[in-house]
């Protein structure tokens, strides 16, 4: 496995703020989101990955949509870590499909 991936996990797994994991797991959600038009800040969405929860104060509204996408996407990164070493199939194409539109959770 490579050292970065290994990283990850071990981040991942000791919950460390500020990493490698911390810092993709924001930059994925909110560039793969900001694409489907989300309305969400990256400042928003390291908010929400870090506490979450939802407490945008002085800011506009946001579709509720955007922030459960955003929430999903931190579920499939996590699941991707899962499933590295598996051979890539359509039944984890589908699980990342069910785990980004919420239709399961993980």
């Amino acid at each position: 496995m490579l050292d970065w991936v290994k990283q990850l996990i071990d981040e991942r797994r000791t919950r460390r703020k500020g990493g490698l994991y911390h810092k993709t797991q924001v930059l994925l959600a909110y560039n793969s989101n900001r694409i489907e038009g989300s309305r969400l800040t990256e400042e928003q969405t390291r908010y929400i990955f870090e506490t979450r929860t939802i407490g945008f104060k002085e800011e506009e509204a946001l579709p509720v949509d955007d922030i459960i996408e955003t929430s999903n996407h931190f579920v499939a990164f996590d699941f991707l870590l899962d499933t590295l070493d598996a051979p890539l199939s359509d039944d984890i194409l589908k699980t990342f499909h069910r785990l980004l539109k919420g239709i399961i959770a993980q």
